[in-house]
């Protein structure tokens, strides 16, 4: 299920889209780059081996070669021109015997037959030999297919009025062409790698404000409600606005809700008081066991409903409270106050109350806060204590943070009770819990921690109980 949804997110990343669709069109252009490229470079050797074959057809005509119906075979090998025809009968008799036998008529299937570079031939075959090109052509160049190869030529007419063809190979342009390909290819390669790894941190770095800002919300605590602020797209603007309403009507919905707790629970707290002190004041003499145990239920009632008003103030001022103001916080006396407030709970039930090491640490925090931590999870850790047991309160301060703790010997809460326990009203156990409880006290201390930007943790203590360690980052604390 996890990865499904983590290849959906993927599907729909707008980063993705964006860098698939700019590398997309930097391969396309680098594609008809590198085609419009071997483009160029064939129609620009074309162009050179047409004005050169044009060339040897100019000093054909212009120096009246004659185009004899046999030749000794004129060739241009390496560059030069051999036409025995026009030498004396010296050079005849040379070039015969340099050169061996008469060969017949040059044809155009001597290009591959006997490997010539360029050859000059009769438009017109001897009778027997194929045509390649037809009779009725106007002078100009041609592209031939002899013997199933590419061929380019030129047909001109002399002064005699004698036709004929200068053509030689497309092969060797072919293949000058298709090197030129490969190398553009090649370097279009390496920059369409750089291009994609640019894209890449181009589009990272543009999406870098939005990452931004979800990481600031998500490190919001849930009465974080301020507006949304910073530099982002201007195409988010509209979602900021939005969100920051959104946020203005939540934030006014919570104060409502709060703000009617505290009502409800002060309006509850006065007439709460009188009726525990009637149910403390009234005599006890002449009454049955029974009328005595129902006037015990009835004050032991009625101090559970001022602890839950008490508590429901506290979680009330907690959440709606504005950001705490950092102060020089004693933890040794702040936790001897603690002890001195509920040392007579603890005594009460046989408890070892203490404090664990010298705590001699000074914190920058807020006083009234902590205490308000410390205070619930200390009561709550003296209720669910066992008779006899211990109570332990510690402190371990490091470079940048410190962790404030409180252990018990009680019956400890099971992993996977441990964070609904911070939610309010909910208990272990529920209405079957043995301890009588609001469900209130460590949902107040996790709405402090938030308060105070620190994290509330709890773990097991050994070898029974357990330990709630309030992990304070980013304060100041010395010895």
């Amino acid at each position: 299920m996890e990865s499904r949804g983590q290849s959906g997110a993927l599907g729909r990343s707008l980063r993705l889209r964006l860098c698939l669709i700019l590398s997309l069109v930097g391969v396309l252009f680098t594609a008809a780059s590198s085609w419009r490229s071997y483009q160029l470079t064939l129609d620009s050797a074309l162009l050179y081996i047409d004005q050169e074959l044009s060339q040897i057809a100019d000093v054909i005509t212009d120096y009246g070669l004659l185009i004899p119906k046999r030749w000794e075979g004129p060739v241009i090998r390496e560059g030069r021109l051999v036409n025995p025809e026009v030498l004396g009968m010296m050079q005849r008799n040379l070039m015969r015997r340099r050169m061996g036998m008469l060969s017949p008529a040059p044809s155009l299937a001597d290009l591959f037959e006997r490997h010539h570079d360029i050859i000059i031939a009769p438009l017109f075959p001897q009778p027997g030999e194929p045509i390649f090109i037809p009779a009725g052509v106007e002078d100009g160049f041609y592209s031939l297919l002899i013997n199933d190869r590419r061929v380019r030529a030129c047909v001109a007419t002399n002064q005699a009025n004698i036709r004929f063809v200068v053509a030689r190979p497309l092969e060797m342009v072919t293949e000058v062409a298709r090197r030129a390909l490969f190398s553009s290819l090649r370097e279009f390669l390496v920059l369409i790698a750089i291009y994609i790894t640019l894209v890449v941190v181009a589009v990272n770095i543009m999406f870098a404000p939005v990452r931004r800002l979800a990481q600031g919300i998500l490190k919001r605590t849930e009465n974080d409600l301020n507006p949304l602020e910073g530099s982002v797209p201007s195409e988010l603007d509209g979602l900021i606005a939005a969100l920051n309403r959104l946020f203005e009507r939540i934030g006014q919905g919570l104060k409502r809700e709060r703000r009617f707790i505290a009502d409800a629970a002060h309006e509850m707290r006065t007439p709460l008081t009188a009726l525990s002190l009637q149910a403390e004041a009234f005599p006890e003499q002449g009454l049955t066991a029974a009328a005595r145990l129902g006037l015990d239920n009835l004050r032991a009632a009625i101090r559970r409903q001022r602890d839950l008003t008490e508590h429901l103030l506290t979680l009330a001022r907690s959440q709606s409270a504005e950001a705490p103001q950092s102060q020089r916080v004693d933890v040794k006396a702040l936790y001897v106050g603690l002890i001195e407030e509920l040392g007579a709970l603890a005594d009460r039930k046989g408890l070892d109350l203490g404090v664990e090491g010298e705590c001699s640490q000074v914190v920058y925090s807020s006083p009234e806060t902590l205490h308000t931590i410390l205070y619930n999870l200390l009561s709550n850790a003296i209720k669910y204590s066992p008779q006899g047991g211990r109570v332990d309160l510690g402190c371990v301060c490091t470079d940048g943070s410190c962790v404030l703790y409180v252990s018990d010997e009680g019956p400890g809460i099971p992993v996977s009770e441990r964070e609904r326990v911070l939610e309010p009203f909910y208990r272990v156990g529920q209405d079957k819990a043995a301890t009588p409880g609001t469900g209130l006290g460590l949902a107040i201390a996790k709405a402090c921690a938030d308060a105070l930007g620190a994290e509330l943790k709890l773990e097991d203590h050994q070898p029974r109980g357990l330990t709630v360690k309030l992990l304070l980052s980013g304060v100041q604390s010395q010895d």
